[in-house]
């Protein structure tokens, strides 16, 4: 990659002017520092940050694909995955602006095919706020038995979608990311604008910007010269890791988006009304804010609002991130599934252009952190051991050696420095744990959050749990069953997983699977269980009752 960095410092001379050379290569070494650098031989990335409309740092490390050493270029076509939702959302807004979508219109006004729900209407503003209830079709294609190396498209999405009889909440009283939303989104843009959807994308959003190496595919299996490939590190180094798409997704470059960003900012500098509707937050029944727009995120950093969406699909990493009133803009792609990209690395690039004025203001977690440790009677430390419910999870403390330990549900255990008899600074967390009491029993504050305690769950006769569970809408059991003491669940395509119990709710386990909850009726009985997730809700499995034994028996999955 020794051709690139001429290239690099081209660019930033252009911006800052041949005084600030030195600068100049103050920042290139920055930013390394942040990303680290990149083997010749391994995946890489692309970051440009743009500021006043002009692009001041555009540079890539790497290999877009590993097998056959072409190296990673602010031109190369990149699967941006959910970062494209933003495009989407400009596409609604178009139509909106011009009179041929409503916000509050049903959805089934564009899609008929879509069903009547018991539990009320969904309208297009909550589709694009993630307040409809429509249940994620990737989570949901997964319970259902597929594979993340399956060939999802969206029709099968859209299937699915369409299966379910009920939603996982009412609509407009909670927000739950769902891509199935963005989905049903682009069929309405179809169905108003008459054409297939990438198409319209590319004549109305994507050549009218310049972004000329920017288009959504709609077949997978479409041959695209010089794309990135996706990765990720394991035990052996790094190794493919490719999921197949859903139906649309969007390919773009980090120069074509580097475009997009000075686009954006200037209509939002602009005041145009359709650029403005993409950064409003939406609102739930209760008037309770959402902090999602149109395709976007909104937020605060260094106290400035901030607008941005990451995308994540396989090894594919992805991030724009606008500072609106800075004119700052950071694009960054990673195909070495580069977990830290999103929350960690951009926002520290994005400091290097912000000045002391918008350093973070010192709070109370910060006076926490730098305050000395004390060593509190032990007595009272194991009076705060315990499992406490924590939102839907779990956090387990424990007394060792002296010490408070934290185990954040499926985590390891991590270690506490005591501040004071009741406060405790978490590094591994970055952020501080609290307790108190109520009612006289044990309450821990983690991140604004409380968390009572709780006994902790121990199953007692498993062979309650035992059975063949059936969901007919997506045609697919599974089956929980005992072995050498321990409870399973398996599936013919997803394989067997051990179910652990959850330490914090009655009758829910875990395992590779997800998360399981039994559910009795009446009469105590086991008569089903629910997937349990933030984009699920609760999808139903119904118990089915034992086969007489004239009948063929139950079929085994392993």
């Amino acid at each position: 990659m020794k051709t690139m960095r001429p290239v690099f410092l081209f660019l930033l001379l252009v911006a800052v002017g041949a005084h600030g050379a030195e600068k100049a290569s103050s920042l290139a070494e920055r930013v390394d520092a942040i990303f680290g650098s990149t083997a010749g031989d391994s995946p890489g990335y692309a970051i440009a940050v743009i500021k006043d409309g002009k692009v001041v740092l555009e540079k890539s490390h790497g290999l877009a694909s590993v097998e056959y050493g072409s190296p990673f270029t602010p031109t190369t076509p990149f699967n941006t995955a959910s970062l494209s939702k933003q495009f989407i959302g400009l596409a609604v807004s178009m139509l909106i602006e011009q009179g041929k979508i409503a916000l509050d219109d049903d959805v089934r006004n564009y899609v008929p095919e879509f069903p009547e729900y018991d539990e009320g209407p969904v309208s297009v503003r909550q589709l694009l706020h993630h307040t409809s209830g429509i249940r994620d079709c990737y989570a949901v294609l997964v319970a259902a038995g597929w594979r993340w190396d399956d060939a999802f498209s969206g029709e099968d999405c859209m299937r699915t979608a369409i299966a379910q009889k009920d939603l996982a909440f009412k609509p407009g009283t909670r927000y739950a990311y769902s891509n199935t939303e963005y989905l049903l989104l682009q069929k309405i843009v179809a169905k108003v604008g008459g054409k297939p959807f990438p198409q319209w994308a590319t004549e109305n959003i994507f050549h009218p910007t310049g972004m000329d190496s920017t288009w959504f595919v709609d077949d997978y299996s479409s041959i695209v010269k010089d794309a990135a490939m996706p990765y990720s590190r394991g035990e052996q180094g790094f190794r493919r890791d490719l999921q197949q798409d859903s139906g649309v997704y969007l390919l773009s470059t980090l120069r074509d988006l580097g475009r997009w960003a000075v686009h954006f900012d200037r209509k939002l500098a602009a005041r145009d009304p359709t650029y403005l509707r993409m950064v409003e937050p939406g609102a739930l029944a209760d008037g309770e804010e959402v902090p999602y727009g149109f395709g976007l995120m909104l937020g605060e950093d260094r106290g400035l609002d901030i607008v941005f969406h990451t995308g994540a699909w396989g090894g594919y990493r992805a991030n724009i991130r606008h500072y609106p009133a800075r004119h700052l803009s950071i694009v960054a792609l990673n195909n070495a599934g580069d977990n830290d990209m999103n929350p960690r690395r951009v926002p520290q690039v994005a400091a290097l252009f912000l000045d002391e004025a918008n350093a973070p203001a010192r709070g109370k977690a910060d006076a926490l952190r730098e305050a000395p440790t004390v060593r509190p009677d032990p007595a009272r430390l194991r009076g705060l051991a315990g499992v406490y419910r924590w939102k839907d999870d779990a956090i387990t403390i424990t007394l060792e050696e002296g010490r408070l330990m934290a185990q954040y549900l499926g985590e390891e255990k991590v270690s506490t420095e005591a501040k004071s008899d009741t406060e405790f600074w978490v590094s591994a967390y970055r952020a501080p744990i609290s307790f108190s009491a109520r009612q006289g029993k044990p309450v821990l504050l983690f991140r604004s959050t409380e968390g009572q305690r709780v006994e902790p769950f121990a199953p007692g006769d498993l062979d309650a749990y035992a059975g063949i569970y059936a969901n007919d809408d997506l045609a697919t059991l599974y089956k929980v069953d005992i072995e050498d003491g321990r409870l399973y669940i398996h599936h013919f395509r997803r394989g067997d997983a051990e179910l652990a119990p959850h330490p914090a709710h009655i009758d829910r386990f875990m395992g590779d699977m997800g998360i399981v909850q039994f559910v009795r009726n009446k009469a105590g009985r086991i008569d089903g269980f629910d997937f349990v997730g933030e984009n699920l809700g609760k999808l139903r499995f119904a118990r089915k009752p034992p086969a007489p034994s004239s009948r063929r028996p139950v079929p085994q999955f392993r």
